[in-house]
């Protein structure tokens, strides 16, 4: 699938499902990415990559025609740069909490109007076969950027933060915006109320919201809400819950 039409997906409020990738080991996109699920998130802020496990992740998405999103260590334009050139489809940068930090996230992915460092010799440039004036419009024009919700400070300053033009997707994150409220359980009120927030802000500004659910059982209720792209799990979790499961029914008595 191209970039493109995955940045038109989710712009369109298609239902998307996809999972975090933990685990630096290409097979597991290339299993994840034969599975039905529509992307893929590469976890490099929790997880232990370093530049050569996702180069590797990022040749087998695309080898298996899944878009793959690298959630970044940090927000620097050297990060954003850093994935994009090996080809990913987009960046989901963490701690979005200002208008003025989101539109810096759109410019370290933009050549044009941005602070993206030109070169078309990586893998997002074919190796130096694709033009300088087409790399530039292809990348521009299909860099997906989701940017994190998950502060007090992003809901303070939420009816600016969601009219960034070039973000193409906000997505809630329950966990750090508990903790950010001194709350210990995404199910606090207070939690609750501040995810509907972010809903109802981002369908008045038309932008696609997206949520982390650790079940998929989640998923029609706050689809119902309006969100339209989830990120369920990892594989390390469904790794887990299967080992688990299969324990579990082999030892009945």
């Amino acid at each position: 699938m191209e970039a493109i039409s995955f940045k038109q997906r989710i712009r369109a409020r298609e239902l998307l499902i996809g999972t975090f990738v933990k685990t630096g080991h290409h097979q597991i996109v290339e299993i994840l990415g034969a599975s039905g699920l529509d992307f893929l998130v590469v976890d490099a802020e929790h997880a232990p990559f370093d530049r050569t496990s996702l180069d590797a992740l990022a040749l087998a998405a695309r080898a298996s025609g899944i878009p793959a999103l690298v959630r970044l260590p940090d927000t620097t334009a050297a990060g954003a740069l850093s994935v994009l050139d090996l080809g990913y489809t987009g960046v989901l940068s963490p701690h979005a909490k200002t208008r003025e930090g989101a539109a810096q996230i759109v410019r370290n992915c933009r050549y044009r109007e941005g602070l993206r460092g030109f070169s078309n010799s990586p893998r997002a440039g074919a190796y130096g076969a694709i033009g300088m004036r087409e790399h530039i419009e292809k990348s521009d024009s299909t860099a997906v950027v989701v940017c994190q919700i998950e502060d007090r400070e992003a809901i303070e300053n939420l009816d600016e933060l969601v009219q960034v033009e070039g973000v193409d997707c906000y997505l809630i994150g329950r966990a750090d915006l508990a903790v950010s409220l001194g709350c210990s359980d995404i199910g606090e009120p207070s939690v609750t109320a501040a995810v509907r927030r972010v809903i109802d802000t981002c369908a008045d500004a038309q932008k696609p919201v997206g949520l982390f659910v650790a079940d998929a059982r989640d998923i029609p209720q706050h689809s119902e809400m309006g969100v339209s792209m989830f990120i369920v799990g990892s594989d390390q979790s469904m790794l887990r819950a299967q080992a688990s499961s299969i324990v579990r029914n082999a030892k009945k008595s």
